[in-house]
């Protein structure tokens, strides 16, 4: 009756997509920038930055901005940020203009505006300052403070990709992808992906991998598959952690490695995933690329659980039934077999039938 079940063994794939959000430049303590200092308290700056931003010196100016918008050694002030990149703005620094916008998008220390937003883009656009021209080609895709205009929105990612920002080429696989403002072609997504991933893009290698596992806009190829899910998994993509696992487990385009698995499964459900929260459970539970432990699978059945798996909260109702991993309780195993029987599950609905006849039969003969 009581039998655990094992692993939800469906590929991750997007039920729908956003494109990506508009980006702010670089800030004064980024460490991927070589060529900047890092400032350990930059609010210890603020005195002789504001002095010479009162003398009106734009990067002056944008730094105070930047030290305001992120909260750098100081309370964030999304006012205060605003005042300092309008200055600099104003004077015709790019990166300041194009931060600028950004608050206005998003009403931060101004009110709403979006046509603003893409006035101060266009001027740091027209400077060639990248990433107002991806997010120049965000509002014209999206119409957003401007009439939408697909080819406008082409153009600027195009240019955005071209100077470095893969977000650009990344968007326009999408749209082919997605048929979104253009015709569907999933090989000509495809071709954007891979000029997205040669600078690392994690979201363009899962899309290649996704592609690459279907056989979808281009040669069905697990070993590719593999690797770009590798690519993008050690770059943080959750979704390509989950698949990458599945593929690991079922020996897709490679030997079955339950260790390899659960790595990777491990590495999605300490991020959030809930299938894989409840793969690593099962996994734990039968020892399965990792050393059997029952206590460490009721803890990321519990977790999947409350995400709302219902496979974790038959598998947790069990748990609780049988006291392994877990004190045992009656109570909690009747909760969990009830909310998977109320997602339709039909053999927590047998189970909790079953357990409440007993009990009311135990009454009974008392």
């Amino acid at each position: 009756m009581n039998q655990l079940r094992f692993f939800i063994i469906i590929l991750s794939i997007p039920l729908f997509i956003n494109t990506a959000l508009a980006q702010s430049d670089a800030t004064i303590d980024n460490p991927s920038k070589p060529s900047e200092v890092t400032i350990l308290d930059p609010s210890s700056l603020i005195e002789s930055l504001r002095t010479a931003a009162e003398k009106g010196e734009a990067d002056a100016q944008y730094s105070l901005g930047n030290i305001y918008q992120q909260g750098l050694g100081v309370d964030v002030s999304y006012i205060k940020a605003a005042f300092w990149y309008k200055k600099a703005a104003d004077q015709g620094l790019a990166k300041a203009q194009n931060n600028l916008a950004n608050l206005y998008l998003d009403g931060l220390g101004f009110k709403q505006d979006p046509e603003k937003a893409v006035e101060y883009y266009k001027k740091a656009a027209d400077q060639n300052f990248a990433l107002a021209q991806f997010n120049l080609g965000l509002a014209y895709k999206n119409g957003l403070g401007i009439k939408k205009d697909i080819t406008q929105a082409i153009n600027y990612f195009i240019k955005a990709g071209d100077q470095g920002v893969s977000d650009g080429y990344l968007n326009l696989g999408l749209m082919y992808y997605l048929g979104d403002g253009v015709q569907l072609n999933r090989s000509t997504a495809a071709d954007w992906f891979s000029k997205a991933a040669k600078d690392k893009n994690n979201e363009a290698d899962y899309y290649l991998g996704m592609m690459s596992e279907k056989g979808d806009g281009i040669t069905q190829d697990y070993n590719a598959a593999i690797f770009f899910y590798t690519e993008a998994a050690e770059n943080g993509h959750i979704n390509a952690m989950y698949n990458l696992g599945i593929m690991y487990a079922m020996g897709i385009g490679t030997n079955p490695n339950s260790s390899q698995a659960a790595y990777w499964f491990e590495k999605a459900a300490e991020a959030g995933n809930v299938e894989a929260q409840y793969n690593i459970g099962v996994m734990y539970d039968i020892g399965g690329g990792v050393e059997r432990n029952a206590e460490t699978a009721v803890k990321w059945y519990i977790k999947a659980a409350e995400q709302g798996s219902v496979d974790a909260q038959y598998n947790l109702a069990v748990k609780y039934l049988e006291g392994d991993g877990i004190t045992q309780n009656k109570g909690r195993a009747i909760y969990w077999f009830t909310k998977a029987a109320d997602q339709g599950d039909e053999d927590a609905k047998n189970n909790l039938a079953q357990i409440l006849k007993d009990d009311e039969y135990s009454e009974t003969v008392k």
